[in-house]
């Protein structure tokens, strides 16, 4: 019989869809998980997993009873969040990622894998047009979020031996439907408001790079993580995204879709330029390694999400759809 996987932030935007898919392999399933965004997500699998309600930061090493292998997710997953309280972002991304990890070396578990971030290679002299950056090179993060990704991985590597091979996923802005959505995230966000508005704001003068990653190909490269041999990926980096895009050219994208499929006018609205984060990265060694192709092209995630929110009529200026908002509201009320 398999073993359990551990999935921290189970609940959460990835972690929901990444549990239904470990589950439909026949994995045993533990979620660990504060359900800080509610425990709805997996309200409709919750009789199929271990649900274990607790902060990341204060557990022992029982968590890990019967775990084969560990996917840690668990995070204060935006900017915003991270300038408001600094300190506790680098709990929870930092010293809590090496507190966990050391646990799962003690007690034996070789696969453990971290869900980090391209935002990593942002740093003050980035160009308004990047060279892609490779997992080799140097970075010099400058936000709070960015340095306590930094710091885990430092932390990751520095625990890593031929028994203990951590393996980091550095993500591009994840974008797709999940049970627990987010729409704060670009391409999410356009969708939506062309949806609501007919009308796409674009930040920063439409200048700025991102590298966006499919919530599909983003899960299965996370599921492949666990079954592929250890001594070929173990240890080592990964840039995860599909493709490197200009966030104007993602609008007129959306824009030129939308009305050849839908026939609807979709005006674009261009912010003034302002410093914000941009970044490109090389993810060849992604592709060569886990030989993952894109499931779906955009116009696939455009009508999932556009048919969703259609046939979910609701708030979806709820702050419980945008990470930042939901969690500077639990800090200041003091439920963190």
């Amino acid at each position: 019989m398999r073993k359990t996987i551990l999935v921290t932030g189970g609940a959460g935007y990835v972690g929901s869809v990444l549990v239904r898919v470990l589950l439909s392999k026949g994995y045993k399933v533990r979620v660990l998980d504060k359900l800080i965004f509610t425990k709805t997500p997996l309200c409709d699998i919750e009789d199929k997993i271990e649900l274990v309600k607790r902060d990341v930061r204060n557990i022992d090493s029982e968590i890990m009873d019967g775990v084969g292998a560990v996917i840690h997710l668990a995070a204060f997953a935006t900017e915003p969040t991270a300038q408001y309280n600094p300190r506790y972002t680098d709990l929870v991304n930092h010293i809590a990622t090496e507190r966990i990890a050391k646990m799962a070396k003690e007690r034996g578990i070789k696969r453990f894998i971290f869900a980090s971030s391209c935002s990593i290679y942002f740093t003050y002299d980035t160009p308004l047009n990047p060279t892609p950056s490779k997992e080799t090179d140097n970075v010099n993060p400058i936000s709070p979020y960015s340095l306590s990704k930094k710091a885990a991985e430092q932390a990751l590597l520095e625990l890593a031996d031929e028994e203990f091979k951590p393996i980091i996923f550095r993500k591009g802005t994840i974008y797709g439907l999940s049970p627990r959505m987010r729409y704060d995230l670009v391409l999410n966000s356009f969708i939506k408001d062309a949806f609501l508005r007919r009308q796409m704001m674009v930040d920063a003068g439409g200048q700025i790079w991102r590298p966006l990653a499919d919530i599909r190909d983003v899960v299965w490269a996370y599921v492949k993580a666990i079954e592929m041999p250890l001594d070929r990926i173990g240890g080592k980096i990964f840039n995860l995204c599909n493709e490197n895009w200009n966030i104007l050219e993602l609008a007129k994208k959306v824009q030129k879709i939308l009305k050849k499929e839908k026939s609807i006018d979709i005006e674009i609205n261009i912010q003034p330029v302002g410093i914000t984060r941009n970044y490109k990265v090389d993810n060849s060694l992604f592709k060569k390694i886990f030989q993952l192709n894109p499931s779906r092209n955009l116009e696939d995630v455009i009508f999932e999400i556009w048919n969703h929110l259609e046939n979910n009529p609701g708030d979806v200026s709820n702050p419980i759809y945008y990470n930042d908002r939901w969690e500077i509201q639990l800090l200041e009320a003091g439920l963190l």
